[in-house]
């Protein structure tokens, strides 16, 4: 099963405040320290082929399963976690189940659904709330695309709550996919630029979202794919076996391959500061562990592998907790 899949699927009012449904708490792993890449603990993968959730801990190099739960009838859409290893996905209601019309869910690590956000109805919008996509960024924001209303928005965590949102885009052109970089301050969306193209977004002193140019990625959208302050982006290369595409708004773009030639790339997600990347190669179900070289992702030298895990199936969106 190709990556692809899943993409293919992709072509209220202002100021509320929603309550935790549980209380959060931090898990017991995470990834720490310079040697994170040796020493992951958790893993989280959204499989597009169903839409269900995998929670794997991972001890000696191989992966087991902590958790699976499938958070709709129509499956999960996007896949972001939090600092506290809360897991984030997008839903799109058919028939007002389990949200209406459109929402986000939190769970815990184990599955237990832990808030809702209902999404907005946003003024003069094109259509109804269609969540595609979703990212956290270190400070909690939560930021989601919604390709029916053709906007990307942003929640804030207020204690247990979450307040909003705050617009980053409205009336762009097939906003399909949203990725922040860890601090908040700009802000990548799959739209208005064409095929495999991304705009970023910088927020100013006022708040305000000022838009830059487009500049090419490796895949149609932004699902599964990460970024780092420094803002270059890492994805998986549509069309190409094993690899993934390295890519700057300044416009300068390279690649690495991973060690499986078949390789089937699903995605990406950085840590430890964007010093790691972890990869996941469907075809070989394995998660290879890349360090950052001396001159960033885009020098010259090609990111040398640090670790392979085993033990994973239905390897596609991954995600990991800094």
């Amino acid at each position: 099963m190709m990556r692809v899949l899943g993409r293919t699927a992709i072509l209220g009012c202002f100021g509320f405040a929603f309550s935790m449904l549980a209380p959060g708490g931090a898990s017991a792993f995470g990834i720490r320290g310079a040697d994170a890449g040796r020493t992951l603990h958790r893993l989280y993968n959204l499989n597009y082929a169903n839409g269900s959730i995998t929670v794997f801990n991972v001890a000696n190099g191989s992966a087991t399963v902590f958790s699976h739960f499938t958070p709709s009838p129509t499956g999960a859409q996007g896949l972001a976690v939090d600092r506290l290893g809360r897991i984030y996905t997008t839903l799109t209601a058919a028939g007002s189940s389990p949200c209406s019309v459109a929402c986000i869910e939190v769970f815990a690590p184990n599955g237990t659904l832990l808030a809702q956000i209902p999404a907005p109805i946003l003024p003069s919008a094109p259509g109804t709330p269609s969540l595609t996509d979703i990212s956290v960024d270190a400070h909690g924001n939560v930021y989601v695309s919604d390709y029916g209303q053709q906007a990307v928005y942003f929640f804030t965590p207020s204690g247990s709550t979450w307040t909003g949102p705050t617009v980053v885009v409205q009336n762009s052109t097939n906003a399909a996919s949203v990725l922040s970089v860890p601090n908040g301050g700009t802000v990548f969306v799959s739209g208005g630029c064409g095929f495999a193209a991304v705009r970023p977004y910088v927020r100013t002193q006022s708040g305000d979202y000022q838009p830059g140019a487009c500049f090419g990625i490796g895949t149609i959208a932004l699902i599964g794919g990460a970024t780092e302050n420094d803002g270059d982006v890492l994805t998986p290369v549509d069309g190409a076996r094993g690899l993934v595409s390295v890519s700057a708004p300044n416009g300068r773009g390279a690649n690495f391959s991973i060690p499986d030639p078949r390789g089937e790339v699903g995605g990406v997600a950085l840590a430890d500061g964007g010093a790691i990347a972890y990869v996941a190669d469907h075809h070989g179900e394995r998660i290879y562990a890349f360090a950052r070289p001396a001159n960033g992702w885009l020098s010259a030298t090609k990111p040398r592998v640090l670790a392979v895990y085993k033990g994973f199936r239905g390897l596609n969106i991954i995600a990991v907790r800094e």
